[in-house]
């Protein structure tokens, strides 16, 4: 590590630099060859993905290393999202992340062990100046691995604008990674939008032909159409030798030469997120799993990455032809064509619109309140994106807040009357394996509160059976001295666990917990001092309603 006394000197040698290279080129963060399971922009099932996903051979433990010259600004571990992440401010402005580690190097291991035995946490949060963690460009700074909402072995790495923190596209100059595929159009979709449109006889959605007339172009059968319509696609992206399927960089739609929608990663925001359900077919994403992405604006789109220029819907008169293209690249120029001839004709309805589903009509620009003998629903202003229907009631101490296909844009607040015992009691929500998951135990006027963001049936559910706590082998009355760790499983079957807390001889003891592995771990390592040669261990382990858990043992230790 660079020592503080030259460190700013480098740093407005930097800038200055910087200022006449704002493209130059990073190194990679890891030495093995790249490939690609994630790509900057894709859209996964609740976010936007900020950054790209580079393989680890599944495998985890692969040295890490800065990108360029910089410091260590900010350090997070935590049992959720990105787990050990390590955040590097560099010169020319930027932020590279790397996430999901298994460990970091033994400087920074240093600065989280003495904040997480300072605050008795496994899950912090630190910040650095300058000056304190300075790093050089290709210097080892983690270990690849597994850690936080990960669900295999893999490297997360982002770039950042320093100032705004907003993502920007890895792929666009700073890494050269071999990518000579093509992405792939694999759906085309017709949407009859004005309450005059038809498409091929349909007032419904209906999905278009089309097919391969080289190796960059597709022709889709004509449409026939009248009245406002639009169009959406399914499409992807692969890489050289991987078989991923991952997200595009942009498309771009054109109606008779002139572009009318653009869609580009080049950078989002992470609130985009939140209108991630606007850009694509969310009703058909619900029913289906498959991921339509629109070419026209719906109400509620916000998304900073979507040209707002125009509307992209195409206005269909009868008499007129017109033709649509599609174009899909990736971040290396790769490109995929589809065109869509579209001809304005009067026709009948073969296909009726589908039927209304029942229940209340919600608008997006008010709030509601329904109340019940011991229920309430509040439903805010702009927590839908759109116009929908809801069935809602309150009967047998069920809470019926259903619709069908609608993704909530915030959440809603629902009150249940509490029983009179609240031991072990808890606000729910069925699910499909006729379990009930579990939403909330706040109490409020003797009421369980909660705020949600899906749709279902609550009701009020009870756990009484405590968590459990298994060591993973007999450390109980055994000589420890060459273990390098000890590792329990953790586990509750209905609630969740809550909290967890250990001690070794009365002191509070640093164990790391992967709730997808249902695992915690202790290293033996110089941040724990042990006094004597018998030792002795407490776990106690809290679920979600307040049931208890402990365990005991003695062991022996030098």
């Amino acid at each position: 590590m660079r020592t503080p006394a030259t460190l700013a000197f480098f740093w407005i040698s930097s800038l200055l630099f910087a200022q006449h290279n704002d493209d130059h080129k990073y190194s990679l963060p890891i030495d093995i060859p790249i490939f690609l399971s994630g790509t900057f922009g894709e859209l996964r099932s609740s976010n936007i993905h900020a950054g790209i996903d580079i393989k680890t051979q599944g495998r985890e433990g692969f040295p890490l290393k800065a990108v360029s010259d910089g410091y260590v600004s900010r350090i997070k571990v935590s049992t959720s999202g990105y787990g050990k992440a390590i955040y590097v401010n560099h010169p020319d402005g930027k932020t590279s992340v790397y996430a999901h580690l298994k460990k970091f190097s033994a400087p920074i291991v240093h600065e989280v062990r003495k904040k997480q035995y300072n605050i008795q946490s496994y899950e912090v949060e630190l910040f650095f100046e300058p000056s304190e963690l300075p790093i050089s460009k290709n210097e080892i700074i983690g270990f690849s691995g597994n850690t936080g909402g990960s669900f295999g072995p893999h490297l997360h790495f982002e770039l950042r604008e320093t100032t705004t923190q907003k993502p920007i596209n890895p792929l666009l100059s700073h890494f050269d990674i071999e990518d000579s595929v093509r992405p792939v159009i694999h759906s085309l979709i017709a949407y009859p939008i004005s309450e005059e449109a038809i498409v091929n006889s349909a007032k419904q959605e209906l999905q278009i032909p089309f097919q391969k007339i080289n190796d960059s172009i597709y022709a889709a059968d004509p449409i026939e159409a009248i009245g406002k319509i639009g169009l959406g696609i399914g499409t992807y992206d692969r890489h050289n030798n991987t078989y991923n399927k991952n997200g595009v960089y942009s498309i771009t739609a054109k109606l008779n030469g002139t572009q009318i929608k653009a869609i580009q990663f080049s950078k989002i925001r992470f609130s985009d997120s939140e209108y991630l359900n606007t850009l694509i077919d969310y009703p058909r994403y619900s029913r289906t799993r498959q991921r339509i992405q629109k070419l026209f604006r719906s109400p509620g789109n916000d998304l900073e990455f979507f040209d707002h220029l125009e509307d992209g819907l195409i206005d269909v008169e009868i008499g007129k032809d017109y033709a649509y293209q599609i174009k899909v690249s990736d971040a290396n120029n790769n490109n995929r064509y589809l065109f869509v001839p579209i001809k304005g004709k009067e026709q009948k309805v073969a296909i009726p619109p589908e039927k209304l589903p029942e229940g209340k009509e919600i608008e997006p620009n008010r709030d509601y309140l329904f109340m019940y003998d011991g229920a309430e629903v509040y439903i805010p202003k702009d927590a839908i994106y759109d116009s929908n229907r809801f069935v809602l009631g309150f009967d047998n101490n069920l809470l019926q807040i259903k619709a069908d296909h609608v993704a909530l844009r915030k959440a809603f607040q629902i009150k249940v009357m509490a029983p009179d015992s609240v031991v072990g009691h808890y606000l729910g929500l069925q699910l499909k394996n006729g379990k009930t998951g579990f939403i909330s135990k706040t109490i409020r006027d003797n009421h369980f509160v909660a705020k949600i963001k899906k749709t279902g049936i609550y009701t009020i559910a009870q756990d009484t059976i405590p968590p459990i706590i298994k060591p993973s082998q007999l450390y109980d009355q055994r000589w420890l001295s060459n273990f390098k760790t000890l590792r329990f499983t953790i586990d509750d079957k209905e609630t969740g666990i809550r909290s967890y807390q250990a001690t070794i001889d009365g002191k509070w003891a640093l164990f790391e917990y992967e709730p997808k592995k249902k695992e915690i771990t202790f290293s033996f390592d110089e941040y724990f001092t042990f006094e004597g040669a018998k030792h002795k261990l407490k776990i106690s382990v809290i679920d979600n309603v307040g049931n208890e858990s402990n365990h005991e043992l003695e062991f022996y230790r030098k």
